[in-house]
């Protein structure tokens, strides 16, 4: 049922995301493609377009933040807990079932608008190096940074890709933590009819805030570790690599607070839903 539940639900909003995502990456040709034509001709007229398209680049850029997000509470509170909610609760499901299909649909989203994000940026770096000198250097560009990279991981060796994994399984379980404290917030705000909202959001600050002091617990004085090679051309390579006690750390913390906030979810949701 959980993946009927996904199907419906991916269905509801890819046309939203869908032309959003158009959007973004038309934006960025028009921009990259505006300031490249400005760069051959130096006109006036194209130094108008040059601003308005940027302007119109950056709007749509915090557009798509700001729909993705809007869409992550609607779908949530509309769906589940407003008028929607009487047939959705009716269905042959769990209401774990009911927050896990949000959370998926949700997690998935996000990380295409970041994806789309960032290829809407080389999609504009690319328009931008519109001439054969420029496009001469993109290889070169690239395996340049290629081996900065290679030559990152041979000096830090195993513990290198240990940091990558670690970092990236955090960021992951850090999108899904701060989702399921927007549905932990949600539905805190529901058990307050007349200030729903408000309560809403007091309660994802007063969440995260406590979220956020518990992992800043760990001192940082080990977090930075630099290792640089002079061979690369002078090239100095700086990474961040936290500590394997403070990376572990955090994703605990996590682990901790998404799977507490699911549960607050699933129990405020089968034992204080209102829907009169």
């Amino acid at each position: 049922m959980l993946k009927k539940l996904l199907k419906y639900e991916f269905k509801a909003t890819a046309r939203t995301y869908g032309g959003m995502y158009l959007a973004l990456l038309a934006a960025s040709v028009l921009f990259g493609g505006s300031v490249w034509r400005w760069n051959s001709t130096n006109s006036d007229a194209y130094s108008t377009l040059v601003g308005l398209l940027s302007l119109v680049y950056t709007g749509v850029i915090i557009g798509t933040v700001v729909v993705t997000i809007m869409t992550i509470v609607q779908r949530f509170y509309r769906n589940l807990l407003g008028r929607e909610g009487y047939l959705m609760h009716t269905l042959p499901v769990t209401e774990s079932q009911l927050i896990l299909s949000k959370l998926i649909s949700s997690v998935v989203w996000m990380l295409c608008s970041s994806i789309v994000g960032i290829f809407s940026f080389a999609v504009m770096l690319l328009a931008l190096s519109l001439n054969s000198a420029a496009l001469q250097q993109l290889p070169e560009l690239w395996q340049k940074v290629v081996e900065i990279f290679r030559e990152i991981f041979r000096m830090t060796g195993s513990s290198g890709w240990l940091w990558l994994i670690f970092e990236t399984l955090n960021g992951l379980v850090a999108l899904v933590s701060s989702i399921l404290c927007i549905y932990a917030a949600c539905m805190i705000g529901h058990q307050f009819k007349k200030h729903m909202v408000p309560a809403g959001i007091l309660a994802f600050f007063l969440l995260s805030f406590l979220q956020n002091w518990l992992s800043s617990g760990v001192s940082s004085a080990d977090m930075l570790q630099a290792v640089s090679d002079p061979t690369l051309g002078g090239v100095d390579v700086s990474i961040a690599a936290p500590s394997a006690f403070t990376t572990l750390f955090g994703l605990a913390v996590s682990i901790a607070f998404a799977a507490g906030y699911f549960l607050l979810t699933r129990w405020l949701m089968e034992h204080k839903l209102d829907l009169e």
